[in-house]
């Protein structure tokens, strides 16, 4: 079951070209962003404890998904 809502990835691949858009399309990049999502919330993760944090904050996401797309990590 999606995490995220349906219409909001209709919106997001509409917005990148005026077109039709199928539920199986936006529930696959539910599915592909959820994954990513993931894998940045861990990174982040790592590097709030890294740094003796109890509390994950928006420097340690920016830097986390700075780092995976660097490393182009597969998702």
């Amino acid at each position: 079951m999606p995490e995220l809502p349906l219409s909001a990835m209709d919106r997001l691949i509409r917005k990148a070209a005026k077109i039709r858009v199928s539920r199986g399309a936006a529930i696959e990049l539910d599915a592909v962003l959820e994954e990513y999502a993931a894998e940045i919330s861990k990174e982040a993760v790592k590097l709030a404890k890294h740094r003796g944090a109890k509390t994950v904050n928006e420097s340690d996401v920016r830097a986390a998904a700075s780092r995976i797309r660097s490393q182009g990590l597969p998702i």
